[in-house]
C-alpha cells in the first residue's frame, strides 16, 4: 500500500512539474534559511572546539567600579583582573580557573621570513589555567604551564595556519619567529579556532604578563581580562557559581576603597553569549522574542503560503477525489495518498535545503553571523564553520522535523476539507 502511494506521489510530481519546482524550492529556501539560523545559535549554545565544557562553565569578562561612597561607577569596558582568579581559587565546586584577553584590536605583526612581509595578526593573551578551562587540540607541542607565565618567557603556540604562514609546516617546537619585532620561540601549534567562538580564537597564543592594573593584589577587580570557571559537573555548576558570588560580594565587604557593579555575573556560557554592554545584564527576553520572530518567519509564513497551494491544488482535484470515493476509497486513504506527496515534497525540499543552508554557511559565514551577532570581534579571524558545526545530525534532523510537521499540517486542512463535499458535488466539479 504504501509502495502504491508513493508511485502515485511519483506519477503526480511529474504531470504536475511547475507545481513540485514551487513546492520544493519554498520549502528549501524555508529549511535552508532556518538551518542557518539554528547553525548560528547552535555554535554559540552547544559544546564545540575548543569551548567543549561550556555547560559548566562560568564567565566574567566586564563590570563597573566605584570608589565607596562615589555616585558615578567608573568605565567597564576594560573588563575584568586577574585578582579575580586568585579569589575563587580552592572554592570547593571549582574545577579549572583561567584568564584570557583576546586582543582583537592590536597592531601585532609578525614577520614572514621568506618575503620579509609583515603580516598582521590576532594575539591571544592567556594564562596556563586557560588550556585546562577549554580543549584544544595540540597539533604538536604542549601548553605552557604557569612558571612559563610568571617567567615572563618569550614563547608561543601558533594555530595551524600561521604556522603554515611563517614555516610552511606545523612541526615547528623550538623554532624561533619575529613577533612585534621581537624573537618569540615556538612551544605548541594547534588547530584552527574559528572566529565563531571569540572567547578562544586567535592566531597565536602567548604568556598573559601582569602588569598595571591587572596585577594580583591591587584593590579593584576591574581590569581588561575574562575570567572563565569551569565548576567539577555541569550539575553543580550552579553551586560554584553561588560560591564564586559569595566571594565577590565578601570582597566588596572588606574592602576599605572600592564597591564594584557585577551585572550579575557570573554568567552561565550562554547568557555570557547574549551580553553585548558592560552597563547592563543581557535582555534575554528580548532576545528570545526576536529568535520566535525569526523562527515564524522562516517557518510559519511559508507553510501558510504552501496550505494555499495546496488548498488551490485540492480545488483542481475534486473531481479525482470524487471518483476515487465512488471507487471506494475512503476518506482516510486519500488523506494518506495526500500526505505521502507531501511528505516525499518536504523530502526533496529538505535535500535542496540542507545543500543550500551549508552553501550559505560556507559562502556568507561572515555576512550570515554578524546579522545575528553583531558582538563578534572579526578584526581578522573569520567566522567560518567548521566541519563538526555544520554537519550535526541533531540539528538537522530537528530543523527537518519541524517544516515536516507544518508542511503535513498545511496538506492536511486543506485536504480534510475538500473530502467534506459529496461525491456528486466533487465529480461535477470542473478540473
Amino acid at each position: 500500500m504504501i509502495k502504491q502511494y508513493f508511485k502515485q506521489a511519483w506519477t503526480m510530481m511529474r504531470q504536475n512539474k511547475l507545481f513540485t519546482s514551487i513546492y520544493v524550492a519554498g520549502t528549501g529556501l524555508s529549511i535552508a534559511f532556518t538551518m542557518v539560523l539554528f547553525i548560528i545559535y547552535y555554535v554559540k549554545f552547544a559544546p564545540v572546539y575548543p569551548e567543549y565544557n561550556r555547560d559548566r562553565t562560568l564567565v566574567i569578562n566586564n563590570m563597573a567600579v566605584a570608589e565607596k561612597g562615589a555616585e558615578k561607577w567608573n568605565s567597564c569596558n576594560t573588563g575584568a583582573s586577574p585578582r579575580i582568579a586568585e579569589l575563587v581559587k580552592g572554592l570547593p565546586h571549582l574545577d579549572e580557573v583561567g584568564i584570557a584577553m583576546m586582543n582583537t584590536w592590536a597592531e601585532s605583526t609578525v614577520l614572514l621570513p621568506n618575503s620579509n612581509e609583515q603580516l598582521e595578526v590576532i594575539p591571544g593573551m592567556v594564562d596556563a589555567g586557560f588550556w585546562k578551562v577549554f580543549t584544544f587540540r595540540f597539533l604538536n607541542g604542549k601548553p605552557f604551564d604557569e612558571a612559563s607565565v610568571e617567567a615572563e618567557l618569550p614563547i608561543a603556540i601558533l594555530s595551524e595556519s600561521l604556522a603554515k604562514r611563517i614555516f610552511a609546516s606545523t612541526d615547528v617546537v623550538g623554532k624561533y619567529f619575529s613577533y612585534d619585532g621581537k624573537d618569540m620561540q615556538v612551544v605548541g601549534v594547534v588547530a584552527d579556532v574559528s572566529g565563531t567562538t571569540p572567547d578562544t580564537a586567535a592566531d597565536l597564543y602567548i604568556p598573559l604578563y601582569y602588569g598595571g592594573e591587572n596585577r594580583p593584589g591591587q584593590n579593584s577587580l576591574l581590569g581588561s581580562v575574562a575570567v572563565y570557571m569551569t565548576a567539577t559537573s555541569a550539575s553543580e555548576l550552579e553551586l560554584l557559581r553561588n560560591e564564586v558570588v559569595d566571594v565577590l560580594n565578601r570582597y566588596d565587604q572588606e574592602n576599605q576603597k572600592f564597591s564594584h557593579f557585577y551585572m550579575d555575573q557570573p554568567d552561565v556560557w550562554w547568557k555570557n553569549t547574549f551580553r553585548n554592554t558592560c552597563s547592563s545584564t543581557p535582555d534575554i527576553a528580548g532576545t528570545i522574542r526576536s529568535i520566535l520572530y525569526m523562527l515564524l518567519a522562516l517557518l510559519f509564513i511559508p507553510a501558510m503560503n504552501l496550505c494555499g497551494m495546496i488548498s488551490s491544488r485540492m480545488d483542481e482535484r475534486m473531481s479525482e477525489l470524487g471518483v476515487r470515493k465512488a471507487y471506494g476509497a475512503t476518506n482516510a486513504g486519500l488523506i494518506s495518498q495526500v500526505l505521502t506527496e507531501n511528505l516525499l515534497l518536504t523530502l526533496m525540499g529538505g535535500l535542496v535545503g540542507l545543500a543550500l543552508a551549508y552553501l550559505i554557511a560556507l559562502t556568507g559565514g561572515e555576512w550570515i553571523y554578524h546579522l545575528f551577532d553583531t558582538f563578534i570581534w572579526s578584526a581578522g579571524i573569520q567566522p567560518i564553520y567548521t566541519v563538526e558545526m555544520l554537519f550535526n545530525p541533531t540539528l538537522f534532523l530537528l530543523v527537518f522535523g519541524l517544516c515536516v510537521i507544518l508542511n503535513l499540517i498545511s496538506a492536511l486542512v486543506p485536504t480534510m476539507l475538500a473530502l467534506r463535499h459529496t461525491i456528486i458535488y466533487s465529480i461535477q466539479t470542473k478540473r
